[in-house]
């Protein structure tokens, strides 16, 4: 059997990367849109009742643009069945993301009835969460499901929100693989489908996981063995590089005038700079994984600054504003 990794570029890539796994997923091409539907109809559990058709809102994949290098994206579709599904991974910044993902579900569902449409025809909203990292250690389980129910008795109000997190994090990496059920089995493939000192337990995962697996790793091979994906990569990872660099040198900076008055300049910075690319209040909370109210109160500030945007003036503003 030939190496997964004959290819030595497929040790570079991750399929949990953001982009990685949007440009698997989300291109318009009938192989991503077959793929998706796979690994959705497993998340979901949906043996019975499985999702045949989708429609991707917004098809395309990382990295277009050479300024989306830093952005986190999300794929939302549209199923046959006239759902709303949004899926993304999250790699870091956790410690708020449960209320970000309520956020982002409200969103959904707010965009999920026509104007002039009766309640009756709301689609159902089903936001899916792929975490590398732990979110709820009082479970084992690395699938968990929130709807919308009474506190005690767990009466449904609505079945029209559903939450799913994926917690990669959760994984235990000697766990036999006839052990795993479908959804461990495609949890533990996203993991670890790049990683060369895995390889035999890659094979086991790919020949027992099913097609979602099967179609996944295909497209992923693809991306591994294409030139522009790998230049792409390269650039991604200097940019990260280059960012962690700025925000290490603003803290050590920082010191004199407050390690917290250092970040803040630096997220203002960096807000800025999603401004003068016309990124709404969104888009820029998604792409920097920070509170969307905070980045409200910092875009609010800098109004009035544009194009040039002084970073220390927009501070000054910034923390005039009522504390809450």
């Amino acid at each position: 059997m030939k190496s997964l990794f004959a290819n030595d570029r497929r040790r570079y890539f991750n399929i949990y990367d953001d982009w990685v796994f949007h440009y698997i997923f989300s291109r318009d091409t009938e192989e991503c849109k077959q793929a998706l539907i796979a690994i959705l109809n497993v998340i979901l559990q949906r043996e019975t009742d499985p999702i045949i058709d989708i429609q991707i809102k917004d098809p395309g994949f990382y990295g277009d643009h050479d300024d989306d290098k830093d952005s986190v994206l999300d794929i939302k579709s549209l199923t046959s069945s006239n759902e709303i599904i949004d899926i993304e991974v999250q790699n870091k910044n956790l410690s708020f993301y449960c209320d970000r993902s309520v956020y982002y579900g409200g969103r959904l569902v707010n965009s999920a009835l026509e104007k002039g449409e009766k309640y009756d025809k709301m689609k159902k909203s089903i936001v899916i969460s792929i975490v590398n990292g732990t979110l709820f250690p009082e479970t084992e389980k690395l699938h968990t499901v929130f709807r919308l129910r009474e506190v005690e008795d767990g009466i449904q109000l609505s079945d029209r929100l559903e939450l799913h997190f994926l917690e990669l994090g959760k994984i235990l990496p000697n766990t036999p693989v006839d052990h795993l059920d479908p959804v461990e089995k495609l949890a533990a493939y996203l993991k670890f489908a790049g990683d060369e000192k895995k390889e035999d337990y890659i094979q086991n995962l790919i020949q027992s996981g099913g097609d979602a697996i099967k179609m996944t790793e295909q497209l992923f091979r693809a991306l591994t063995e294409d030139e522009i994906a790998y230049e792409r990569n390269e650039r991604k990872l200097k940019f990260e590089l280059d960012r962690n660099t700025e925000l290490s040198l603003a803290k050590k900076e920082g010191i004199e005038q407050g390690i917290e008055q250092g970040e803040e300049l630096t997220l203002i910075k960096l807000v800025c700079r999603k401004l003068a690319k016309n990124k709404s209040v969104s888009q820029i909370a998604s792409e920097l994984d920070e509170d969307p109210i905070h980045i409200q109160k910092v875009c609010t500030a800098a109004k009035g600054f544009a194009p040039n945007y002084d970073i220390t003036e927009i501070y000054k503003k910034l923390m005039s504003f009522p504390k809450k």
